[in-house]
């Protein structure tokens, strides 16, 4: 079924996170890289079918990623130094196989950063000029972005407000990632979060977020608060791949 937006009109772009879409066809293991490389081509069709764009940008894992620089914990065990045997050999040479691949497809790939944060950035630019555009995806890193979503292993179509996509960055900062090993305050999940910043403005929600984190931490809160955050936030500009301070972002919120 084709997908339009709220208007009723196709959207002029659809970008795509090929990141995890490469992971999940990658987990396949035991299928051949020609079949592998299908499936990628069906998945890439399928959505450009769903989303009926009149424009599609792909974005790719490319080399290296400045969080690393933030925190040597980030992403744990999924995470393998030169001098560690890596756990999965077979599907790390299949994700590499497959995104040499989609790059030779003119598959976009930027340095230093993650596919997220590359359709975060792709997002940002369509909204400064008033695009009607779709992320496709399946991260929940990105729901922080404004904007049509469209998640591609549930076919659904959903949309982000600015107010919300600020709403689930606080929440993260209350939380952090455990699948990505960022740490955020011991003790609060999302259930607890949520009610945390329940009936809270939007505009005294970072406060409250503040707040939370000095408590738990009353030395070095904002040390920790803005490493959390710098891990969990998706750039919006490709200046952004770097450690940035709160105040650059928010100022004296």
């Amino acid at each position: 079924m084709n997908i339009k937006n709220s208007k009723g009109k196709p959207f002029d772009k659809c970008f795509i996170d090929a990141d995890s879409l490469i992971y999940r066809i990658a987990l396949k293991t035991d299928i051949s890289l020609k079949t592998a490389m299908e499936y990628y081509d069906k998945a890439i069709e399928d959505i450009e079918w769903a989303t009926v764009a009149s424009e599609t940008k792909v974005a790719l894992k490319g080399q290296g990623n400045f969080r690393y620089g933030i925190s040597e914990d980030y992403k744990g065990k999924r995470k393998v130094t030169e001098q560690e045997e890596d756990p999965n050999p077979e599907l790390t040479e299949r994700r590499k196989e497959l995104n040499e691949y989609a790059y030779s497809l003119g598959h976009f790939a930027s340095d230093n950063c993650e596919a997220d944060d590359v359709v975060s950035i792709w997002a940002q630019e369509a909204l400064d000029s008033k695009e009607h555009f779709v992320i496709a995806h399946i991260d929940k890193d990105i729901d922080m972005v404004e904007g049509w979503h469209y998640n591609f292993t549930k076919e659904t179509l959903y949309y982000i407000c600015k107010d919300q996509g600020y709403y689930k960055m606080c929440i993260q900062m209350l939380t952090g990632d455990s699948t990505d090993n960022i740490q955020g305050l011991v003790g609060i999940g999302p259930k607890k979060a949520e009610k945390l910043l329940a009936d809270v403005p939007t505009a005294d929600m970072l406060a409250k977020v503040q707040e939370a984190w000095q408590k738990a931490h009353p030395d070095d809160w904002k040390e920790l608060m803005e490493v959390c955050w710098n891990l969990i936030y998706m750039r919006r500009d490709w200046n952004g791949f770097r450690r940035m301070k709160l105040e650059e972002v928010f100022g004296d919120e």
